[in-house]
């Protein structure tokens, strides 16, 4: 499943489309405490019967349950399988999708496992659309043909942490004075904690050896949703290979890291993305790959004596994505009280050097500088 394919579907998910068919949604409210995990509701709702106001909020939570970066907090997983024995997460999920949410024993087990594999705490709202797209096909001049197009069915998951709404002063119209209010009502908001997305939107078409998997951030992928309910084997995170390539080069050049090589390590890690057909997702460098880069990028000869060791002790004969070895939207420089942000393709006018003695960051100016909104010729 690459971004083209996911900006598809996700275009899909609104108020009026004859293309994208919602028939049901299931959800369910938990309270999850040390103590005891309880489903407080469960309830399927036929989606055609909703008003518009109450239908979008669905649709909301779908919306941003696909939301993010491929590679960053939208994880792809495939379902690893012992010799002759069934991937119990695939099946689950399976199982879920082909009963198009009509069977109600089977989404609560399924809410079950989420809520005692999953590792949740507090109020949980958990939300399960079943879907159906029907997929035009593309022709030679790339026109869309709607009558013998695809149908992609699939389920969207998410679950929506509940927070008890704002306590505060509120006007209390009846009796004409301003109160303090304390609620007990649940909020739930339109930010899924996590959700799954079964099975991949892939060649724009169904695949059921693999899930997306998002988080709401990087920082908060969750390894029991993936490894105890999924079942899915959980990789290097993201902010670990960011971490891990960091503390590789710190480790491997020790005090010989000069700014134009970082730099043009940045450089040569965006290019690639640039230019290659691949989705910058699915873009990774094995441990061969990161050794020509260094090479290719100036490193010194005495830096790359450490390479193999340094890269083994740290991040062993894992390869790395190359969304998560740099940032591709721009390029942090950071001295003490100044912070400087350089746009990917600015990063060449950046350089560092000795001037009067001192080192120093020094910036190519072409045109004009820019300070507080007020524009300065140089």
């Amino acid at each position: 499943m690459n971004k083209k394919e996911l900006n598809e579907l996700k275009r899909q998910i609104k108020w009026e489309n004859d293309l994208f068919y919602i028939p049901r949604i299931a959800t369910a409210y938990a309270s999850i405490s040390s103590e005891e995990k309880k489903v407080l509701s469960y309830d399927i709702k036929d989606f055609s019967l909703m008003s518009e106001e109450e239908g979008t909020l669905y649709l909301n939570i779908m919306k941003k349950s696909l939301s993010g970066n491929l590679g960053k907090n939208l994880l792809q997983f495939h379902f690893p399988k012992e010799a002759g024995e069934k991937n119990p997460g695939q099946e689950m999920l399976y199982s879920l999708l082909n009963s198009k949410l009509e069977d109600e024993g089977m989404f609560r087990e399924f809410v079950q496992d989420l809520i005692e594999n999953g590792h949740y705490t507090n109020h949980i709202y958990i939300q399960v659309a079943y879907c159906e797209y029907s997929v035009p096909l593309k022709s030679k001049n790339l026109e869309a043909s709607y009558e013998d197009g695809y149908k992609y069915a699939c389920i969207l998951v998410s679950i929506v942490p509940a927070t008890q709404t704002t306590i505060g002063l509120y006007y209390n119209r009846e009796t004409n004075e301003v109160e303090r209010k304390v609620n007990s009502e649940m909020e739930i908001k339109s930010n899924p904690d996590d959700a799954i997305l079964y099975p991949c939107f892939s060649e724009r078409a169904a695949d059921v050896n693999h899930v997306l998997y998002h988080a709401k951030t990087m920082k908060s992928i969750n390894p029991f949703l993936i490894e105890d309910v999924l079942h899915c084997n959980m990789p290097m995170s993201p902010l670990d290979e960011e971490s891990g390539f960091s503390q590789m080069l710190i480790g491997m050049f020790e005090d010989r890291l000069h700014c134009d090589v970082l730099t043009a390590i940045h450089e040569n890690i965006y290019d690639n993305i640039q230019e290659s057909e691949e989705d910058p997702s699915e873009i990774t460098y094995s441990k061969s790959d990161v050794k020509r880069l260094l090479e290719f990028s100036g490193a010194d000869e005495q830096s790359m004596s450490h390479f193999d060791e340094v890269y083994t002790k740290v991040l062993g004969d894992q390869s790395l994505k190359a969304v998560n070895m740099i940032d591709t939207n721009r390029m942090a420089i950071k001295v003490p009280d100044i912070a400087i942000n350089v746009k990917n393709g600015g990063d060449t006018k950046v350089k560092m050097e000795t001037i009067n003695g001192r080192k120093c960051i020094v910036i190519a100016m072409d045109d004009t500088v820019e300070i507080n909104g007020i524009e300065l010729r140089p």
